[in-house]
């Protein structure tokens, strides 16, 4: 009988102090911004994407030239083909070279694909990384439970009893 008395009393006393220290009770501050916004304010993403779009133009001008080339040379054999002054052989061979060149082109554009994604990450990831730090210590220092972001559709439907802590994160980005 003691001994279910002892157990009832732990469990008792487990309850109340379970509830007086609920982390979810404890915290109910909740914050918002739009992180879409914060980052057109930043001067750094502005000048990456001028980076990143030289850095683009570049690569598809390599590929744009490469395409001409390979138009002005399946023309010249058009022509060639027509007027029948290449045998078999040089068309089966000439057609053979058109191809390959036509399949590095095609590689050439995925490989600007990757060049540009690998140089937008490498541009944007110090940056957005500045961010994060940036909002998890506002979050930290001002006690928030949750910050949201307010850019993302649907993500939050009501944002009544949040605060808006973009002036504190852009005053920690020093913009």
């Amino acid at each position: 009988m003691k001994l279910i008395r002892k157990i009832a009393f732990l469990a008792f006393a487990f309850v109340v102090i379970m509830s007086s220290t609920n982390p979810l009770s404890a915290q109910n501050k909740y914050g918002h911004l739009n992180y879409g916004n914060l980052l057109d304010q930043i001067p750094e993403v502005k000048s990456g994407d001028t980076q990143l779009a030289t850095f683009r133009d570049q690569l598809v001008k390599q590929g744009q030239d490469r395409m001409n080339k390979w138009q002005t040379d399946v023309q010249a054999y058009q022509q060639k083909a027509q007027s029948g002054t290449l045998t078999q052989v040089q068309m089966k061979e000439a057609e053979a070279k058109l191809g390959k060149e036509q399949q590095a082109i095609a590689a050439f554009e995925q490989e600007v694909i990757q060049k540009v994604a690998k140089k937008r990450e490498d541009l944007l990831k110090p940056i957005l990384d500045k961010v994060d730090a940036a909002v998890k210590a506002v979050g930290k220092e001002n006690g928030y439970a949750m910050i949201f972001d307010t850019s993302l559709f649907n993500f939050v439907l009501s944002a009544d009893d949040s605060e808006d802590v973009m002036p504190m994160v852009k005053k920690k980005l020093g913009i």
